[in-house]
């Protein structure tokens, strides 16, 4: 990077302006006036009318007017809607016979037989090719994944609507009226103020007239909007009701409430009347006094479900502050949405009485807590019955005609409404902080408690009158005060609810006051005191006054608000009384100046900050604005003019002290205040006063406790969001005509030098602070900086002063450095620094010379760039000024050169000459590195492509993560243009093209870090987690890269290196502590990224450029390139099963994507559609990223079908047009690269490409294409092909094949004719095309094996339409071919009925593999098709589970390809044909090849196949061995290896030796593991026998089956017989429960009778010499036994003295593991034990179990216990003993069973004997706690052993006679 600077970006613009394409340059950047156009709109107002003071009063200075904000419209993406392809049903044919000729062809390819030059079939293809293409690649890929971090949510008012509330009790006999209001019990406080209702008739209203003069629309609203800003289980909404006051106690008052009913005729009618009556006197005389009657709480839990509001809440929150980096803007206006809570209707029957006693809200939270903890409290209070109906709900964003909590109607406000909604101002109950935008001054006045209680006076119905003053007149109350319902809107008296007959009473009464914007010292609350006479009295007033109270509103010019107890004077007042407190006059007082009432009065006011430090500071203010007269008061401060300097300093000092409440309420106001100051220097006294370095230093200790308030929302970069809000929409320049006439004010400075100058100069703690939260200041620059362009906009280089740039330059280094130190303390804040620099210098570039732009960021990357570890601070801060709006032109990208001979970019050495020449000698390859040249002059690419460069060659931990973000940031800026419409010309996008060019050779050569999205690769994400180790193992080298076929089968994409470290780092992932998978991902969303950025420039780039570009490129490079398109091939296919719950079975869909492709539309259609914005909005506006992308909406869940079926043609639409742009890159290749280059191996790689794009799910448009261009190969290469590329040829066949096969016409007929030409010029070539015909045989085989979704009916259609090309061609009538062509459809044919049974069974596991096993032996003297059946066994079984069946497929097909290679050649290493395998299988053998007169492997197209070399007979054995270790049979692996070793060290693979050799290590650990450990687990083998005429072939035939470890007898009874039980009738089948011999004769003919008995392996005792471990006791078995209980009667069970059994050996056709799971059984052998022989065998086994449990290593004392308890046992002893009893208490009569008479003896004794070792084993094992019972095991012991010892001692005499007779000699 030190090796080159940008240009002199204004200098060279100049200079080279009259030689630059104007009208592109001007379409694109509108250079060189590229001027700012600053609009300023006012604040969208939420009512019709601002809220302002009243009219005739000025306004307190500091009070916020209607404010203007900055105003930005963005484009916004829409929601993406995708496709999918779908196929036709299919029907599937039901004779698998069908003559071939019978059938009617498909439609053939007119011109496929007809002659024409390769040249001209060339151009007629590309023509095709190149019509109807998406223009816009990128409009088709999901967006760039973007992390966006979520700060703390702000806080969302739950606002809901409780409506229309009605109220009805049994009787109707007076007016009564609701208030309503919302209460938190936990916190005990009311949260809402009153909103009151008037619920009466309109002749219980007339019972008021005479009180009510006036009523206004705003007093008769009957729903309200409650806002709830903290939900909460503990939130009630209380409904007040009072009545008109009359005579008598509350419960007087609500007794015939109780007890009367509306509509009862008689004495309960006229006493309703008379009450009514009653009231309506009370009503006339008494109609402006209430009384408290009843009340009802709401619980509002079921509402506000909390932990589901807090979750939306956060989710909202987290919507509106996700703004992705290029979108800064906050809008502290945004609405919220509300809760999806039901609106829900109430109807509640009861309501509580008020009790005169507890009325205060402390007695209501009381009661309330109560209440919700009690249900049976309702039981206790006195309830009146009534209806109350109230509907509650989510208020919509919207209300038409709806009254602000000043009365202000609400946008839209309808006129034609009979009742207004009302807004209910909230309490909350913590701090919302959120500063004031609207003109609010509101007073709540709460009178609490009266106690005139000591007072002697006849007060007792006593109520209180407030009023506000604004004199002492009577005639001074103002009309301020909000009336309640049915009234008038303002009143100038209000009157608390009366308490009959209390001296002390409470009050619940609000009293809501709009405040006059200017108060003074006479504004005051006047209370006054009266007693109301309930009882008319001749000639008496209704009121008798007591006394009066007030409260003077202003204290030391200070709003008073608080508790306050007041005395009561009881004489008039006396003049002047309001300027003096309540104490102070010298009248009477009720109980001597006792405070006897208290009251409460708080303030919502914008006016009053309540605040000392606040105060003082705006008074201060104000009085250097304004003409004021010094001294000026401040609380009990005088402040002369001398003093005014240093006490504004101080008070500028302690701003940072006010609460944090009322500093945010009034932060735009101090900071406008600040800024002022800090610009603007003022006259004090005659001498100039300085406040700049005071004022910058309070607003950056604002910023900070703001930024360090944990009770303040942050974005998700960190910012304060009041901060951005108000640098976004409060702040502005001042009015330069405002300031001249401030007498205090001299001429102001540049806000922006000064600005810049404190930055530079600030120091400490301050600096600190304004580094770490710089954005802040960097943004008040850049909006600063606008504001000038507004008022003088001189050009770029003449905009700023020296001074200004030096201090910009000044603060860049400075930020750097604290950048570089902050990331080595805390990485976070750098990256914010890092972040906000960005955007700053993204900032500039608008606004200054951009070579002095350029020249910073230079100096910032190069300062960086000795930090390898910053390299994602790096792309982090280009990514930002890369997505600038004029970014192509900034990148100069008019000067590219888009068309060959001519150089990236030109020279700058003639910058001064009449034309931008290019160096004509340069190469067209240099066009695609990245030059020192094209650094400097496309600037920020150059520096983008350097950091990917770096990252994608970087080895440190963590770099897939930067890695990805590289390319991500590339990603985005080429969707910016393919979504930008001044980009949409053909011919700007090709200087475009020209521009990213050198990322081509970046992408080349990182090519060993891809990943490989083939599907083999694609498995290995599941590998990655068993480590590293394992994935060395597994991941295919790079060798494939040089396209040598013979590295073929070990070639791939990935390099080793991958598998040591993901993103090219040589750390080891496992103790890096990121998860494997998580670094996996990275890499495929990196490598898919890349790869379309690379098909992007291919496709927009000029075509002869990259043919020009091709032919000069070496072989290595193009085998390169090859390597890249088969890559973008797999990852770019086509996925339906990402939309598979998309119903994919109509056509429709697939023709509208048909449709969709041949007209270009789709997504960017789509996207152009939502991105317009109306004319004359959008030329100034900052681009936003968002604007470029078109959003994918991936993340809902819950889409609706259009929208998917709209993915998925999207997604259809991306595959179709990236495979067209491959197989463009291809003909290019092709075309460009000579004949012979083509033979020396570039075909091969062209071939590999074509072939896998057919294996992927593709279009009908792209199949069209593709067979042309494979016709085209071969009409041109045919030869070649069927020579040189067999492997590819075979691949070929078999994709062909599939396709012929497909349900759509279209691709049936170009694979037709595809297949057909295949055919003909291999014909041609050779005059035999028996290696196709045998290619196209196997891959028939292949395709009916693995693929059971194939149509066959649609295939042999395709065979049909062969077969008519072959007899409609001509030319080739007089050869043989049209026979032999018509020979092998008719074998396919035969093949294809065999499919049909295949299908039949495809849910009899077992039957399909008999059927798949009878057609593999079929094909015995075709070694090729045996082989692929074998393989289709192998995968059924893999896909089944059933690993070792699967590994001996592929062991059988490994010794069919032996047998032929040792009849092709004689080498030491290779296995001597299938005896070899013998140690693997005895079954084996039957691959023994047929003589060599019978089949020679030297016939053309015979073992022809990939597999019939080493290199497949080593890829098969690995295989197997593979799946043998995942099926458990370690012991077998090593004998598959004994054969791989000696060939692998033959070709001297040290490579693969390393690999085998770990292989089997983990093998043998694994048999040592499974030896020390737990038993092993193979497989449970049951006899099954299938009796009936409706099985056909299997009757009476017997089969062992092999099941899965563990399978008990149920299961597989189960089984069977469900599967049988669908095949002929539930009924039809029944399961023979015993193992006994079945008479056919006794079964019934109408049914299948199926008998399953568990077996097990059976060895006669020579063979278990052999077979020591538990594995060879259950490998390589053939004979099983089973045993069946009887007895001579018949029964099963008997005595001991008559159980005989019956044992059966079975031997089966095949050993155990085969390549199937059941084998038929081809030898019965039956024995029977006598009962003494029973007896022996039950003996030994205790016996040996006894032995077993004693010798066990380590010792196991519970299964010693258990089987020595089963033996000894008290309750269990009577077994041993009865046998011997029965057996051997006497000597048996028949000579015949002496010797069975005697071996039992001997089994006695042995087992009594073991019994002692065990009792003495356990004596040792056994803990204390259990001696007890070891000493009743032992006397148990004992005692049998006394009882069995005569038995055991008794010989049978005969038995021990000597054998000769012995003569003795004696001597004498």
């Amino acid at each position: 990077n030190e090796s080159f600077y940008p240009v002199d970006f204004e200098a060279f613009l100049m200079t080279q302006l009259n030689n630059l394409d104007l009208d592109l340059a001007q379409e694109l950047g509108d250079f060189p006036e590229d001027d700012l156009d600053v609009v300023f709109t006012p604040k969208e107002c939420r009512t019709l009318q601002p809220s302002m003071p009243e009219d005739g009063h000025s306004v307190t200075p500091w009070c916020p007017g209607h404010s203007l904000v900055l105003f930005l419209v963005f484009l916004q993406a829409g929601p993406q809607q995708v496709p999918a392809v779908e196929e036709a049903s299919r029907a599937t044919l039901a004779c698998s016979d069908l003559e071939l000729r019978s059938l009617q062809p498909d439609p053939r390819l007119e011109h496929l037989l007809r002659h024409v030059s390769a040249e001209e079939f060339e151009r007629l293809s590309e023509e095709a090719r190149r019509t109807n293409r998406h223009p816009e690649l990128l409009a088709l890929y999901p967006s760039v994944d973007e992390v966006s971090g979520g700060g703390s949510p702000a806080r969302l008012s739950q606002r809901a609507v409780p409506a229309g509330p009605r109220l009805k009790f049994d009787i109707e006999i007076e007016p009564l009226f609701a208030c309503i209001a919302l209460y938190d019990i936990k916190e005990r406080k009311k949260i809402s103020e009153n909103f009151h209702c008037d619920l009466n008739s309109e002749s219980l209203r007339g019972f008021l007239r005479s009180h009510t003069p006036s009523i206004d629309l705003s007093t008769q609203a009957r729903s309200a909007v409650f806002s709830v800003t903290y939900p909460s289980p503990d939130i009630y909404l209380v409904i007040k009701i009072e009545k008109v006051l009359q005579q008598g106690e509350i419960g007087d008052c609500a007794e015939p409430y109780m007890v009367l009913k509306e509509g009862e005729a008689g004495k309960t009618k006229e006493k309703i009347e008379k009450l009514k009556a009653q009231a309506e006197s009370f009503c006339q005389r008494l109609g402006k006094y209430r009384m408290p009657f009843a009340w009802i709480p709401i619980s509002l839990t079921n509402f506000f479900n909390v932990s589901t509001l807090e979750r939306e809440i956060q989710e909202k929150a987290t919507l509106l502050q996700a703004r992705k980096l290029s979108d800064r803007s906050f809008n502290s206006e945004d609405s919220y949405p509300t809760s999806n809570f039901k609106p829900t209707s109430l109807s509640l029957g009861t309501f509580f009485k008020q009790e005169g006693d507890r009325l205060s809200d402390e007695d209501l939270y009381k009661f309330l807590a109560d209440f919700k903890r009690s249900s049976s409290l309702q039981r206790r209070i006195k309830t009146l019955p009534g209806t109350l109906k109230v509907e509650i709900s989510p208020a919509p964003e919207n209300i038409g005609y709806c009254l602000t909590p000043e009365l202000l109607p609400l946008k839209p406000f309808s006129e034609n409404r009979n009742r207004p909604h009302k807004e209910i101002l909230e309490f909350p109950i913590r701090e919302v902080y959120v500063p004031h935008t609207i003109y609010r001054n509101l007073l709540y006045v709460y009178p609490q408690r009266l106690n005139f209680a000591n007072r002697l006076s006849s007060g007792r119905n006593i109520t209180i009158k407030i009023q506000f003053m604004c004199g002492e007149d009577p005639s001074c109350a103002m009309p301020v005060i909000f009336g309640k319902s049915s009234g008038p809107e303002f009143v100038q008296e209000i009157y608390t609810a009366i308490t009959y007959h209390n001296k002390s009473p409470d009050f619940y009464e609000e009293v809501k006051i709009k405040l006059p914007a200017k108060l003074t010292e006479k504004h005051h609350l006047l209370f006054t005191f009266y007693h109301i006479s309930c009882q008319p009295k001749q000639g008496a007033s209704v009121e008798t006054l007591l006394g009066y109270s007030w409260l003077p509103i202003l204290l030391n010019d200070r709003l008073q608000t608080g508790h306050y107890s007041l005395p009561v004077a009881l004489d008039k007042l006396p003049l002047h009384y309001s300027i003096h407190s309540p104490e102070t006059p010298p009248i009477k007082w009720v109980e001597g100046h006792k405070g006897v009432f208290i009251v409460e009065v708080q303030a919502v006011s914008s006016v009053h900050t309540q605040d000392n430090h606040l105060e003082k500071f705006f008074t201060l203010c104000h009085s250097l604005e304004s003409q004021v007269t010094f001294p000026i008061r401040m609380m009990d401060q005088k402040i002369t003019e001398a003093s005014l300097e240093h006490e504004l300093k101080l008070s500028i000092i302690c701003l940072n002290s006010s609460r944090l409440e009322p500093l945010v309420l009034f932060l735009h106001l101090v900071l406008d205040k600040l800024f002022q100051l800090a610009v603007q220097p003022m006259v004090i006294a005659g001498q100039t006063a300085n406040f700049s370095q005071f004022a910058f230093e309070s607003v950056v200790a604002i910023v900070n406790s703001l930024h360090n308030s944990k009770e303040l929302s942050k974005d998700q970069h960190g910012r304060n969001c009041l901060l951005a809000s108000y640098v976004y929409y409060v702040f502005r320049l001042p009015d330069p005509q405002k300031e001249v006439v401030k007498p205090g004010i001299v001429g102001s400075r540049h806000f922006h030098e000064e600005l810049a100058l404190q930055m530079v100069v600030s120091t400490g703690m301050v600096r600190e602070s304004v580094f770490k939260y710089a954005w802040f200041f960097f943004e008040l620059l850049v909006r600063l900086n606008r504001g000038i362009l507004q008022l003088d906009n001189n050009p770029r280089r003449s905009r700023f002063s020296d001074r200004f740039k030096d201090d910009i330059t000044t603060i860049v280094i400075l930020y750097i450095i604290t950048g570089i130190f902050s990331f080595f303390k805390e990485s976070e804040q750098a990256e914010k620094i890092n972040i906000s620099l960005a955007f700053f210098l993204y900032d500039l570039l608008s606004l200054m010379d951009r070579g002095f732009v350029f020249n910073l960021i230079k100096h910032y990357c190069n300062q960086l760039n000795s930090l390898s570890t910053l390299i994602s601070m790096r792309l982090e801060f280009l990514r930002i000024l890369c997505s600038h709006e004029h970014y192509l032109n900034l990148n100069l990208f008019f000067m590219t050169s888009a068309s060959a001979p001519a150089s990236p970019s030109p020279s700058l050495s003639s910058q001064n000459s009449s034309s931008c020449s290019s160096f004509q000698d340069h190469k067209i390859t240099g066009m695609f590195d990245l030059s020192a040249e094209y650094r400097q002059q496309h600037f920020l690419t150059g520096l983008l492509f350097t950091e990917l460069a770096a990252a994608l060659d970087a080895d440190i931990e963590g770099i897939s993560k930067v890695q990805r973000k590289a390319v991500s940031a590339i990603l985005s800026l080429l969707s910016s243009h393919d979504l930008d419409p001044r980009c949409s010309k053909k011919e700007v996008k090709i200087k475009i093209a020209a521009l990213y060019l050198p990322l081509v050779g970046i992408i080349l050569d990182s090519l060993p870090q891809l990943h490989d999205f083939t599907a083999e690769a694609t498995g290995l994400l599941l590998k990655f987690q068993w480590g590293i180790s394992n994935l060395v193992s597994d991941v295919r080298s790079g060798k494939g890269r040089t396209g040598n076929p013979e590295e073929e089968e070990s070639s791939g994409a990935i390099n080793q290196n991958v598998a040591l470290a993901i993103a090219g780092s040589q750390f080891s992932v496992r103790n890096s502590g990121i998860p494997l998978v998580s670094l996996v991902c990275s890499l495929l969303y990196t490598t898919r990224n890349l790869l379309i950025c690379f098909l992007w420039i291919m496709k927009n780039a000029d075509q002869n450029l990259i043919q020009k570009w091709i032919a000069d490129l070496p072989s290595m490079q193009l085998n390169r390139i090859l390597d890249l398109l088969f890559i973008c091939v797999s990852c770019f296919e086509y996925k339906v099963s990402e939309t598979r719950h998309v119903v994919l079975k109509s056509r429709d869909v697939k023709a509208r994507l048909e449709e969709a492709l041949l007209r270009g539309e789709g997504a960017r259609g789509e996207m152009m559609k939502r991105c317009r914005i109306p004319a004359g909005v959008n030329e100034n506006l900052r681009w936003r990223k968002e604007q470029t992308q078109w959003r994918q909406a991936n993340e809902r869940q819950d889409k609706t079908k259009a929208e998917l079926d709209q993915e998925a043609l999207i997604s259809g639409n991306l595959a179709t047009e990236a495979n067209l742009i491959i197989l463009d890159m291809q003909e290019n290749i092709i075309q460009v690269r000579n004949s012979r280059e083509c033979r020396d191996n570039l075909l091969g790689g062209v071939l590999k490409v074509l072939v896998n794009s057919l294996g992927y799910d593709q279009s009908t448009t792209y199949l069209t294409h593709c067979f042309a261009t494979l016709r085209a190969l071969i009409a041109k290469f045919g030869d070649l092909l069927f020579e040189e590329e067999v492997e590819q040829c075979a691949d070929l066949c078999q994709r062909v094949l599939h396709h012929c096969s497909s349900s759509i016409d279209i691709t049936r007929t170009q694979a037709c004719a595809t297949l057909y030409l295949l055919m003909r010029y291999s014909f041609s070539s050779t005059s035999n095309f028996s290696r196709v015909k045998m290619q196209v045989t196997m891959s028939l085989a292949s395709l009916v094996g693995k693929s059971p979704e194939f149509n066959e009916e649609f295939l042999r259609r395709s065979l049909r339409t062969i077969l008519a090309y072959a007899e409609e061609d001509i030319d080739m009538q007089a050869t043989p071919f049209p026979i032999q062509v018509e020979e092998l459809l008719c074998n396919l044919n035969s093949i294809l009925s065999d499919t049909v049974k295949m299908r039949e069974f495809q849910e009899d596991p077992e039957m399909l593999m008999d059927l798949m096993y009878r057609i593999a032996k079929g094909y015995q003297t075709s070694p090729d098709l045996r082989l692929t059946w074998l393989q289709n066994m192998a995968e059924k079984h893999t896909k089944r589970k059933c690993y070792t069946e699967a590994a001996m497929c592929l062991v059988h097909a490994a010794a069919l390809v032996a047998e032929y290679l040792s009849m092709l050649e004689d080498r030491s290493y290779l296995p001597v044909g299938s005896v070899s395998f013998q140690n693997i299988s005895s079954n084996v053998l039957e691959e023994s090849a047929v003589s060599d007169d019978v089949l020679s492997p030297d016939e053309d197209g015979i073992c022809s196949g990939r597999y019939f070399s080493e290199s497949g007979l080593v890829g098969l054995l690995e295989q197997a061995a593979e799946l043998f270790s995942t099926g458990g049979l370690y012991e077998t692996v090593n004998e598959v290896y004994k054969i791989v070793i000696p060939i692998l060290e033959a070709h001297r693979d040290f490579r693969k030796l390393t690999l085998t050799h770990s292989k089997l290590q983990k093998a043998f650990d694994s048999i040592i593991n499974k030896v020390l450990g737990q038993k092993r687990m193979f497989g449970t083998y049951f006899r099954v026998g299938f009796y009936g005429s409706r099985f056909g072939d299997l009757d009476e035939q017997e089969f062992v089956y092999k099941e899965p470890a563990i399978t008990k007898l149920p299961e597989i009874s189960h089984r069977l017989e469900g599967f049988y039980g669908q095949c002929f009738g539930e009924d039809a089948v029944e399961v023979i429960k015993d193992s006994a011999p079945v008479d056919k004769s006794k079964l019934d003919p109408n049914k299948a009778y199926i008998q399953i008995t568990f077996v097990e392996p059976y060895f006669d005792e020579y063979e278990m010499k052999d077979r020591v471990t538990y594995f060879e006791k259950n490998f390589n078995i053939c004979r099983f036994m089973y045993t069946t209980p009887f007895t001579m009667d018949g029964r099963p069970r008997g005595d001991l003295s008559e159980q005989y059994k019956r044992n059966t050996i079975l031997t089966t056709m095949h050993a155990f593991p085969y390549i199937k799971t059941r084998i038929n059984v081809i030898q019965r052998e039956e024995f029977i034990l006598t009962p003494i022989e029973v007896a022996i065998e039950d003996m030994r086994k205790k016996t040996q179990e006894l032995t077993a449990a004693t010798n066990q290593e380590p010792p196991d004392a519970k299964m010693l216990q258990m089987v020595l308890q089963g033996s000894v046992g008290a309750t269990v002893n009577q077994g041993p003993l009865e046998v011997a009893q029965v057996f051997l208490a006497a000597i048996p009569e028949d000579p015949k069973l002496y010797r069975h008479h005697n071996k039992l003896r001997l089994c006695f004794k042995e087992f009594i004997m073991r019994c002692g070792e065990a009792v003495e084993k356990n004596r040792h094992l056994i803990t204390a706690d259990q001696r007890e019972y070891h000493q009743e095991l032992k006397r148990n012991y004992m005692k049998l052993k006394e009882n069995l010892r005569p038995m055991i001692e008794r010989k049978i005499p005969e038995l021990y006679k000597p054998v000769v007779k012995v003569h003795s000699i004696r001597y004498s």
